[in-house]
């Protein structure tokens, strides 16, 4: 399968990339220890004074925004906490997901179908919305007050969006699972003695490990749409701080958070929402190319696997047989 993912230029360029903004923000962090360039006044040839925010140019690439940060370097720093967040969540839905769809899968069908008919109503609950009234009070604070650890806050948000994706994953898995235990070469190894968790290890994992990477991209891409919702919501990944005036600002300064700060200021300096929403843009475009490579390239390797089991015996002429007639 990853002999055909990476013949597929589009994929690989899209996992470069997101690799690129992660190493770059961990870099920001240790060399920089995550200081952000900052620029409130610029003088000109003639002794012209300037105010931030500053238009996309020369200097600043992506310009900078009302404070005089630097928009790029808040992007970079930003990245490991969306991906990385995005990433960690992901992971956990999945390994939560998947240990329980393999105990779920070893019920019988009726027990199956009463969890499934009960638990299927989460597969129809607008996620957002649960988690914007859940995590409201939870993660948005005063400015001078003292809020709750920074790892509490990060926890409780990452649990909320973990638990309210787990039904329809286990569900999912615990199908495919099913499907995978009614085929013949599962169900031969069953008769000659195989125990469940050796079918797991040896028939079922090969089979599950494609649709899992799959599973994967389509939960970070859920995922970081979600993160999107709370950020314009002013819902911010690890917490929002909220100064006297109305004014908000991000803790951790990853991508959530700068949109909400900057919707605001769209109609007036409409390149600083941009900034956010084109790398939100393009990391799910990204990752929309890795998973159709993904997909491609498992159809490609079960092509190849079914060809090569239906590949025609060569059969060898038998020799010729003479009689001797006396």
């Amino acid at each position: 399968m990853w002999y055909y993912f990476i013949r597929q230029k589009k994929a690989v360029t899209a996992l470069l990339f997101l690799v690129t903004l992660v190493v770059l923000s961990i870099g920001n962090s240790v060399i920089y220890d995550g200081e952000i360039r900052r620029v409130s006044l610029l003088f000109d040839e003639n002794g012209t004074v300037s105010a931030a925010p500053f238009a996309p140019s020369a200097k600043f690439l992506l310009g900078t925004d009302r404070k005089g940060y630097d928009l790029l370097h808040l992007i970079i720093e930003g990245a490991k906490w969306t991906i990385g967040a995005g990433l960690l969540i992901t992971f956990m839905r999945i390994l939560i997901g998947l240990l329980l769809g393999i105990t779920l899968a070893k019920f019988k069908k009726p027990l199956f179908q009463s969890f499934e008919s009960f638990f299927d109503s989460f597969s129809v609950i607008p996620m957002t919305m649960i988690s914007y009234f859940v995590l409201q009070h939870a993660l948005t604070f005063s400015n001078g007050t003292t809020p709750e650890p920074f790892y509490l806050r990060v926890g409780f948000q990452m649990m909320i969006l973990i638990i309210f994706a787990v039904p329809t994953i286990t569900f999912y898995l615990g199908n495919e699972i099913k499907l995978l235990l009614h085929e013949e070469f599962v169900r031969s190894a069953k008769i000659l003695g195989g125990r469940y968790p050796h079918l797991l290890r040896k028939h079922i994992a090969p089979h599950l490990n494609p649709i899992l990477i799959i599973l994967f991209l389509q939960q970070f891409i859920q995922v970081l749409v979600i993160l999107i919702h709370l950020g314009v919501l002013q819902v911010f990944f690890g917490g929002t701080i909220v100064f006297h005036g109305g004014d908000i600002d991000s803790v951790t300064h990853e991508w959530t958070g700068l949109l909400g700060m900057y919707y605001p200021s769209f109609m007036s300096h409409p390149w600083i929402p941009l900034v956010p929403i084109l790398f939100f843009t393009l990391t799910i475009i990204a990752c929309t190319f890795i998973l159709s490579g993904l997909e491609r390239a498992y159809l490609f390797s079960k092509q190849k696997s079914f060809r090569d089991q239906t590949t025609p015996i060569e059969v060898i002429p038998a020799a010729p047989s003479f009689s001797f007639v006396k």
